[in-house]
């Protein structure tokens, strides 16, 4: 009989796991071992990816493989919260000990695709490190290096997926810089230039590929195209469902997927997916998320009641550690709320409150809505 193909991937993670951490004399060879932590890091074993990383820099330290596995990791948790200050240093660390290999690597053999790759990832995490933080020329001057070094390795090597992957991400991201940096673009060398209509294609072929590198291409092509127009929400959408489905454990895929139901509007089935998740054991942040989704959709759906209900059950809201984007959805629906009860002052100190979080990953669907219920009931 054959077996499901979902099954013998559960199976070869099974054995990973026991080659990996069953090993008491040999060393685990690097690739399997950084394939285990990658498919620790789908599950959301934050611990387990932890221990993948320091293992790989203690008997691999002379092979970048350990520092851009844990640069993948801190990618992965500063796009979901850059409020993650603590790991600044780290992330740098990383880097330059990157940067120290695949640079000597380069210079010893000029087609060294993998040399390449490296010191693009590396290049790439710095960029968005530094974007985050403000330092706008650092940002423009590593996202330079990452495009250029992304390029080299994928002519080296057309078929690296890690490299179109990474590549596809830079080109997005560039073509969406702030305003003001755009219109330097033309006349400031550190300045990228993107490539969207290549962008999105490198991500679908990353993502159709077999294995943990397509889950992981997965993530990041559903993001991106969820940032793409409501046309392509629905797929994302269905994307998130499907990696929720395989890593039940990871909650961010579980929240993604009712996210973008609800921004579709599709307020019963976001109400289904919101209590059903809460069906199972998870931390306060990600409870409350869960829980402002549900309370936004029984707004969308016109039944207050049952909104301020819901909304009610997140503990100690007002002063919860929820990622910016996420305290700024925290803070319009307790505004719409308390508006909807006739508190006008509340709802008006809610509102201010959205424009004191200092990240720029508000919608500016929250900040206009804010911004015209402030001054709409200030002048009545």
């Amino acid at each position: 009989m054959q077996v499901p193909k979902l099954s013998r991937y559960r199976m070869k993670v099974f054995f990973l796991f026991i080659m990996v951490f069953g090993q008491s004399d040999a060393s685990a060879d690097p690739a399997e071992l950084r394939e285990a932590g990658a498919i620790m890091r789908l599950q959301g074993d934050q611990e387990g990816t932890y221990q993948v990383y320091k293992q790989l820099v203690t008997e691999y330290p002379a092979d970048p493989i350990g520092y851009v596995f844990n640069l993948n990791t801190s990618l992965s948790n500063l796009t979901w919260d850059p409020q993650i200050k603590e790991s600044d240093q780290d992330v740098t660390s990383d880097a330059n000990a990157v940067f120290d290999l695949c640079e000597r690597a380069i210079s010893a053999n000029r087609q060294d695709h993998q040399a390449y790759y490296e010191c693009g990832q590396a290049n790439l995490m710095m960029a968005y490190l530094s974007a985050i933080r403000g330092n706008y020329y650092r940002a423009g001057r590593h996202c330079t290096l990452a495009v250029k070094q992304l390029e080299r390795a994928l002519s080296l090597k057309p078929t690296l997926v890690e490299a179109k992957m990474h590549l596809g991400v830079a080109y997005y991201y560039i073509d969406y810089l702030p305003p003001f940096l755009k219109l330097l673009s033309s006349v400031l060398w550190f300045i990228p230039k993107g490539n969207t209509e290549k962008s999105i294609p490198y991500l679908a072929e990353a993502a159709n590929t077999e294995g943990y590198r397509g889950d992981e291409a997965k993530y990041v092509y559903a993001d991106v195209l969820s940032r793409s127009g409501i046309a392509n929400v629905a797929k994302a959408t269905q994307i998130f469902r499907e990696l929720d489905k395989r890593y039940p454990n990871n909650e961010r895929f579980g929240l993604l997927y009712i996210s973008l139901l609800l921004e579709q509007k599709l307020f019963n089935q976001t109400v289904s997916a919101g209590r059903e998740f809460l069906l199972k054991k998870h931390d306060k942040i990600s409870s409350g998320l869960a829980l402002l989704w549900i309370s936004r959709a029984y707004l969308g759906l016109g039944d207050n009641e049952l909104a301020i209900a819901t909304f009610s059950q997140i503990d100690d809201f007002e002063t919860a550690d929820f990622p910016p984007w996420g305290k700024a959805w925290l803070f319009l629906t307790a505004g719409q709320l308390a508006d909807s009860k006739g508190d006008l002052l509340s709802a008006i100190s809610y509102y201010e409150d959205i424009f004191n979080i200092s990240y720029g990953y508000i919608h500016p669907t929250i900040l206009e809505t804010a911004k015209n219920r402030i001054e709409t009931l200030s002048n009545d």
